[in-house]
C-alpha cells in the first residue's frame, strides 16, 4: 500500500549506499512541506535491514531505512493526511477553550497553529488529487 507523508519541518536525511565503503552516500534536504510518497518497492539487507523507495514531490525517489522513517514519523517531521485532522480537531478545541477563558496568548499561539497545520493538509490534500487522477 502506498502511503504519503508531508514534511512538518525542513530536515537532513542521509541516504544510504550500499557500496563498500559507503562512496555514494550523500545527504538529501527534505523541505517543510514537501510531500514524501512511499511506495511497495522493498529491499532487504542483512546487515541495514528493511528498506523502501519514497519519491520526493513526484520527481526524484531514493531508499529510505525502514528505521529511518518510523523514526521521522514518530518525532514529528513527517505526518499523514489522519495526523494532520487530527491536529486541526484539536486546536480548535483549543482555541475555543481559549476563547471561553479569555487567554488571548493562548488563542494567538493556537490560531498561529493551526493556519500552519491547514496549509499542510491543504497541501496534500492537492497532491493527492493529483495523484489519483495520474494513478486512474
Amino acid at each position: 500500500m502506498i502511503q504519503y507523508f508531508i514534511a512538518k519541518e525542513t530536515f537532513t536525511h542521509q541516504i544510504d549506499c550500499f557500496c563498500p565503503g559507503n562512496i555514494h552516500t550523500t545527504a538529501l534536504t527534505i523541505n517543510k512541506m514537501d510531500i514524501i510518497e512511499v511506495t511497495n518497492e522493498q529491499s532487504f539487507t542483512f546487515y541495514n535491514g528493511w528498506y523502501v523507495q519514497a519519491i520526493i514531490n513526484n520527481q526524484g525517489h531514493f531508499y529510505i531505512a525502514l528505521e529511518d522513517l518510523e523514526r521521522y514519523f514518530a518525532i514529528g517531521r513527517l505526518v499523514t493526511g489522519f495526523d494532520l485532522e487530527l491536529r486541526l480537531n484539536y486546536l480548535r478545541f483549543q482555541i475555543d477553550q481559549a476563547l471561553e477563558i479569555n487567554d488571548e496568548e493562548l488563542f494567538f499561539n493556537t490560531t498561529s497553529q493551526l493556519k500552519e497545520s491547514s496549509e499542510l493538509k491543504k497541501k496534500l490534500e492537492d497532491y493527492l488529487m493529483i495523484a489519483d487522477i495520474n494513478h486512474v
